[in-house]
C-alpha cells in the first residue's frame, strides 16, 4: 500500500455486393465431428461445446456487464468485452448466443456446432434509440435518415396481452447495410433460414429493418391481430442491378436463434416494400442450397497454423460466407452447393490479405490443408512462454492478446510456448496487451504491455502465479489494458484523503508509482466524494487530474478529457480507515498528452486507504 508521503509528480474494404453468413469459428477443445447437412431437424440434437465471444459497441469498444444467455446458460461480458461458456449444451444444426445490454437491440449470433470444440464469435451491438413516435390512434410514419421507415395505420397496436393501446407509441428502428465492411460484426443470427417447407437454405441478404415499439411507461407493445405494418428497405446503389423484383422475407426468431421465411418485398424503385404482422428483424434474403466445407490454413513461410484469422468464402455475385480460424488453423461451415467459389484471407482491416479459387461442390467435402503466401511485412508474430508459479512451464493453459478496437484471441500454449501471427493492413505500431492463464490452477500472469509493427515480437516469460490482485489500477485504452499492480515498495497504489470545503467534505487522490531502471512513473486521478459509495465529480479544470501512464514504457499520458463534459466516478466500495479498500471505475475520451486524436479510457481500480 502507497503511504501518505508520496509525492505525486486504417482503411476499410467496403463489400460491394450483398451477404450470407454461416462458417463456422471454433477452436479445438476435444474430438471433431462434423454436423449433418439438413433441413434444421438438426436443431434438437444437441453437443456438449463451448463458445468463446467479444462485445463491442457502436465504436468497436469493449461492452462490459452486458448478460449473455445460451439456451440455460447465463453470463455476462467482463471488462474487456469478452465471454465465455465452457461444455455447454448447444444444438448441433445450430448453436446460439444472444447479448442483452440497456440501450442496444440484442446481438444475436448463430453457428453450426462442432461437438468439442470452442466456437468463437464477434457482435457489435446496435443502439437502440427513439428514432420517432405517433398517436396510436391515428397511426403514423416514422422513417430513418438512410430510407428506411415504418408505416402504422390507425388503431393497430396492443400491449404485450393483446389490449388496445391508445397512447404515444416510441419506435425504436435500425437498418443494416447488406453492404456494410463491418457486417460480419453487426449480423443478427447467421443467415441461414428455415423456409417454409421446412428446409434449410443460406441466405443472400439485401437488407434488414430491426423494429421495436414501446408505449409511454416504455413497455413493449406490438400489432394487433388483423392488423399489418408496411416496411420500406432500403437498396443500396452497388447491389441494385442484382436484386429481384420480388424477394423472400424473412424474420428472425430469437427463441430459435432461426431466420423463418414469412411472405415476401417487392421492388419499388431503390427500395424493398412489405407488410409485415409483428416485429422483430425482418430480412429481404434469396435463399439457396448448401454443403459442408472444412479446410486447415497454415502459413506458407513456415507451416504455422493461422489462428483466429478471418475467413470468407464468395461466390460470383460478390456475397459470402465467413468464419475464424481455431487454435489449429481449422475451419469448418456451410458454403454454397454447386457453385465456383472463391477463398478469401482476411487482414485486420477487413481487405483480403490472400485468395484461391476452389469449387464447385457438388457434396460434402474438405480442402485438407491450404498453404496461405502472406507478405512477411504484412504480418506481426507475438511469441514467448508461460510458467506457472514454481517457474516450471505450463501445459494446460492459453495466452490472452488484447489489441485495439476491442479485439482479444486466446493462444493456447504448447508445453508453455506459445506464439500467434497477426495478419497486418497497417504499417503503423500496434498496442497490444498479453495474460497468461494456467488453467490446471486457474491462476493469471501480470499483464504484458507491448508494441510492434511487423516481423517477430518475443515477450518473454509470463508467470501465472495470481489468484487475482488484491490491489490495482487498470486503464483499457482502445480496448488495450494496462494495469498497475502493487507489488510492495517501490512499486504501489494507494488512495489520500484530505479536508476540502464545499458540497463534499472530502477529497480522494487515487494514485500510483512504478520503478525502473531508477526512474518513476507515476499516475493519480483526483474526485470529491461523501466517503461513501456512489457517483461523484472527478476533479480539474482544463487539464484534468487525471494521468494515464504505461508502468512499462511511461510514454503514454492522458491528461485532458474532452468528453463528458461533467465527468463522474463510480464508486462501489469505500472501507474504513486504516486498511479499507476503495473500489470503481469511470469512462472518458481523452486526449494523448492533451493533443491529438481522442482515445476511449476505462478505469478500473481497488486499492487500500
Amino acid at each position: 500500500m502507497l503511504r501518505s508521503t508520496f509525492r505525486i509528480n486504417g482503411t476499410f474494404f467496403i463489400c460491394a455486393t450483398i451477404f450470407f453468413l454461416f462458417f463456422t469459428s471454433c477452436q479445438r477443445e476435444a474430438k471433431d465431428t462434423r454436423p449433418d447437412t439438413g433441413n434444421g431437424a438438426g436443431d434438437a440434437v444437441m453437443v456438449t461445446a463451448g463458445v468463446r465471444g467479444v462485445v463491442v459497441d457502436e465504436n468497436n469498444q469493449p461492452v462490459s456487464g452486458a448478460t449473455v444467455k445460451s439456451g440455460i446458460n447465463i453470463t455476462t461480458t467482463d471488462r474487456y468485452g469478452v465471454f465465455r461458456f465452457n461444455n455447454i449444451q448447444l444444438s448441433k444444426e445450430n448453436g446460439y448466443v444472444r447479448v442483452e445490454k440497456a440501450g442496444y437491440f440484442n446481438g444475436n449470433r448463430s453457428f453450426v456446432t462442432m461437438e468439442g470444440r470452442i466456437h468463437n464469435v464477434r457482435i457489435k451491438l446496435l443502439p437502440k434509440s427513439i428514432s420517432g413516435t405517433f398517436a396510436a390512434n391515428t397511426g403514423g410514419t416514422v422513417s430513418l435518415i438512410n430510407g428506411g421507415k415504418l408505416i402504422m395505420p390507425a388503431n393497430a397496436v396492443t400491449d404485450a396481452s393483446g389490449n388496445a393501446y391508445n397512447g404515444t407509441v416510441s419506435v425504436a428502428m435500425t437498418w443494416i447495410d447488406p453492404t456494410a465492411a463491418n457486417l460480419p460484426d453487426i449480423m443478427v443470427g447467421d443467415l441461414r433460414g428455415i423456409t417454409t417447407g421446412g428446409e434449410e437454405r443460406g441466405l443472400a441478404t439485401y437488407g434488414m429493418l430491426g423494429v421495436e415499439l414501446t408505449g409511454t411507461g416504455s413497455q413493449p407493445l406490438k400489432v394487433a391481430t388483423g392488423k399489418a405494418a408496411a416496411l420500406t428497405f432500403p437498396i443500396p446503389a452497388s447491389i441494385a442491378g442484382t436484386a429481384p423484383n420480388t424477394i423472400d422475407l424473412w424474420h428472425f426468431d430469437e427463441t430459435k436463434g432461426r431466420w423463418i421465411q414469412e411472405g415476401t418485398a417487392t421492388k419499388n424503385g431503390t427500395n424493398y416494400e412489405a407488410q409485415v404482422s409483428h416485429f422483430s428483424f425482418w430480412n429481404c434474403d434469396a435463399p439457396f442450397p448448401l454443403i459442408n466445407l472444412c479446410m486447415r490454413l497454415v502459413n506458407a513461410a513456415n507451416s504455422q497454423p493461422l489462428i483466429n484469422v478471418q475467413v470468407r468464402i464468395k461466390r460470383n455475385d460478390g456475397s459470402y460466407s465467413y468464419g475464424y480460424t481455431d487454435s489449429t488453423g481449422n475451419l469448418c461451415g456451410k458454403v454454397p452447393k454447386n457453385e465456383p467459389l472463391l477463398l478469401e484471407v482476411m487482414n485486420q482491416c477487413n481487405a483480403v490479405a490472400w485468395s484461391q479459387n476452389i469449387g464447385p461442390f457438388s457434396a460434402d467435402a474438405s480442402l485438407g490443408t491450404v498453404s496461405v503466401v502472406v507478405p512477411a511485412a504484412n504480418t506481426l508474430t507475438i511469441t514467448g512462454t508461460l510458467t506457472n508459479c514454481a517457474n516450471v512451464n505450463v501445459t494446460n493453459g492459453a495466452v490472452v492478446i488484447y489489441t485495439d478496437f476491442g479485439s482479444s484471441y486466446s493462444i493456447p500454449v504448447t508445453n508453455g510456448n506459445f506464439s500467434f501471427t497477426l495478419l497486418r493492413c497497417s504499417s503503423s505500431t500496434l498496442n497490444f496487451a498479453a495474460k497468461g492463464i494456467d488453467l490446471s490452477v486457474y491462476k493469471e500472469s501480470l499483464i504484458y504491455n507491448g508494441s510492434g509493427t511487423s516481423g517477430t515480437v518475443n515477450i518473454g516469460t509470463l508467470q501465472a502465479c495470481s489468484a487475482g490482485l488484491s490491489e490495482y489500477i487498470e486503464y483499457i485504452i482502445d480496448g488495450v489494458p494496462y494495469t498497475w499492480a502493487d507489488l510492495g515498495s517501490p512499486n504501489e497504489l494507494g488512495a489520500i484523503d484530505s479536508v476540502n470545503a464545499g458540497t463534499y467534505p472530502t477529497k480522494t487522490i487515487i494514485l500510483g508509482q512504478h520503478v525502473s531502471g531508477g526512474a518513476a512513473e507515476t499516475t493519480y486521478f483526483t474526485f470529491l466524494n461523501n466517503a461513501s459509495t456512489g457517483v461523484f465529480p472527478l476533479l480539474g479544470s482544463n487539464i484534468y487530474e487525471i494521468k494515464v501512464a504505461d508502468p512499462v514504457s511511461g510514454v503514454m499520458r492522458y491528461t485532458q478529457i474532452v468528453s463528458p463534459a461533467n465527468p463522474t466516478i463510480t464508486i462501489t466500495t469505500f472501507g474504513a480507515l486504516p486498511n479499507g479498500y476503495i473500489e470503481g471505475n469511470f469512462t472518458a475520451d481523452m486526449l494523448l498528452n492533451g493533443v491529438g486524436s481522442v482515445h476511449h479510457v476505462v478505469c478500473h481500480f481497488k486499492v487500500k486507504r
